[in-house]
């Protein structure tokens, strides 16, 4: 099989966007075709914290799972995990990865940007002090076990009430600096924006992701351009997703030759958490 950078002349060659449409098709199924039985995700979604609830997390959540089981990932779903039991989850998916392994790690719940740095806040547990964060830095070195591996987030923030920030006001989340070899990450919102959880059922950006995901054959970069609009067209402009790749070669969650494993319909548009729904 010609490896990818043998086969970056050609595409720097190709003329017209249809043709390169093509061959991108087709190396993606070239790299992907072999990684099927090694689909691997971890999806967390966490609704509360002490006082705060975050109403549809669960919703997404299972969304998501399912989502990927239909993809013919295996799926290890969990919610609500207090600081121990979310560290056991990371480290048990983590210990399952190796190399020709896809990996994604799908989190809905609180967060926090702390000095540039971001966190994600899991429940109380009382068998640790100080603050119970988990570094979004740690978890995508701990999938980067996988040759390709991806995090989602979707995410809303804890305020400052919870927490003491040394470094001022808790603004949203920051970009990332740095991903892994063949890693892609996305999250909800810009960086510096700030979602508030409000009620409703599932969340614009965690249905487009997915609705995107399953139905069409799109290279990662092409997946999230989608995602990012159909996000902004449903909530005016209001949210604007935050997306970065470092992925050395095409990919595709979905493969029309193997297609779903089966039947998946995603929930309406109906009470999604939205536009006006959102506090910036």
């Amino acid at each position: 099989m010609p490896r990818i950078c043998e086969l970056q002349p050609i595409v720097d060659l190709m003329k017209g966007d249809t043709m390169k449409k093509i061959l991108i098709t087709w190396l993606i199924l070239l790299v992907s075709l072999g990684a099927f039985a090694q689909r691997k995700a971890l999806v967390i979604g966490n609704s509360s914290y002490e006082k705060k609830t975050f109403s549809s997390a669960k919703n997404d959540a299972q969304l998501a799972a399912d989502a990927l089981k239909a993809l013919d990932y295996t799926v290890v779903h969990k919610t609500d995990l207090n600081y121990s039991e979310f560290t056991k989850a990371l480290d048990d998916f983590k210990k399952d990865l190796g190399i020709g392994d896809v990996a994604v790690l799908y989190y809905s719940g609180f967060t926090k940007q702390e000095c540039g740095k971001n966190y994600i806040v899991t429940n109380v547990d009382p068998k640790v002090k100080g603050n119970q964060l988990i570094s979004v830095d740690v978890v995508l070195e701990a999938i980067s076990r996988a040759t390709e591996s991806f995090m989602f987030l979707e995410s809303r923030q804890i305020g400052t009430s919870f927490f003491k920030n040394p470094c001022g006001k808790d603004k949203g989340l920051a970009s990332i600096d740095k991903l892994g070899a063949n890693q892609g990450f996305a999250m909800a919102a810009g960086s510096g924006e700030e979602l508030r959880p409000a009620s409703s059922n599932y969340s614009v950006f965690t249905h487009a992701l997915f609705k995107n995901m399953t139905e069409d054959m799109l290279d990662f970069p092409d997946l999230m351009t989608a995602v990012v609009r159909d996000t902004k067209v449903e909530t005016k402009d209001a949210q604007t997703p935050y997306w970065k790749s470092n992925l050395k070669a095409p990919f595709s969650f979905y493969h029309p030759e193997q297609g779903l494993k089966y039947r998946f319909r995603l929930p309406t548009y109906r009470g999604l958490e939205g536009g006006g729904s959102y506090n910036f």
